[in-house]
């Protein structure tokens, strides 16, 4: 079944196009409508909109349709099959493509699906969580994502440094400290954290802007450091 030819649209419709097509043929194919044999033909084309509109509306098996299906032999080969071809990785592979292309979107709808085929690969979480960073949208939820990354690879170094930031941004500040302690009994020569050291050294070593005359200075604290560093290697400072 091409599920874009059993809606009626062209393989790069968009999500309203496709809703938009599902409502106008499922009122015109309604059981409810029709009696007798006409009856039972009505319910079978009405269960196949279904389900052609279950596959589209979901972003990643829709983007999987409109790749595959115009290549695919005359004899169609069904959705599921197409699917099936590919593995978790597989579609991990082509989200970083996309993030790295700078499809975010894209890139976010595949993750989501190699992530519900096999959710216990904390790769995955963490690519998830640079997709919902790039996208700026809700920060609990890149939380969420590098979490589940480190609860998967509890010694995810990148991944408890990334944490210890946005922990801090939500003005949790113990729980920041607490990954980037984290970070440092699990790779204490990381190169993150020997540049959160240099940064230290540097502060400490050079008088603080509009000081006083022989005032000590105010050491940085670690996830001031932190938040500074993130900032320049992600180019938001």
């Amino acid at each position: 079944m091409n599920p874009f030819n059993v809606l009626e649209i062209s393989a790069d419709a968009s999500p309203e196009d496709i809703k938009a097509a599902y409502h106008r043929l499922a009122k015109r194919w309604h059981p409810d409508r029709f009696m007798g044999e006409e009856k039972a033909e009505a319910e079978a084309r009405f269960r196949e909109l279904a389900e052609a509109f279950s596959i589209l509306k979901d972003p990643a098996r829709r983007l999987l349709l409109q790749h595959q299906l115009p290549k695919a032999p005359s004899s169609g080969a069904p959705e599921q099959e197409l699917a099936q071809e590919r593995t978790p990785e597989d579609w991990a592979a082509m989200a970083k493509t996309a993030f790295e292309d700078g499809k975010v979107d894209q890139a976010r709808a595949l993750i989501h699906y190699a992530i519900r085929l096999d959710g216990a690969k904390p790769q995955y979480h963490a690519l998830l969580a640079s997709i919902l960073e790039r996208e700026g949208g809700d920060l609990r939820a890149v939380v969420k994502a590098l979490e589940t990354a480190v609860r998967l690879a509890p010694r995810d170094v990148e991944s408890h440094i990334r944490l210890a930031q946005h922990f801090q941004t939500l003005g949790l500040a113990a729980r920041a400290q607490g990954h980037l302690q984290l970070a440092r009994e699990i790779s204490p020569n990381h190169a993150k954290l020997r540049a959160l050291d240099r940064r230290a050294k540097g502060a400490s070593a050079s008088p603080g802007s509009g000081q006083k005359h022989g005032a000590p200075q105010e050491p940085q604290g670690a996830i001031d450091q932190l938040k500074s560093l993130w900032g320049r290697l992600t180019g938001k400072g």
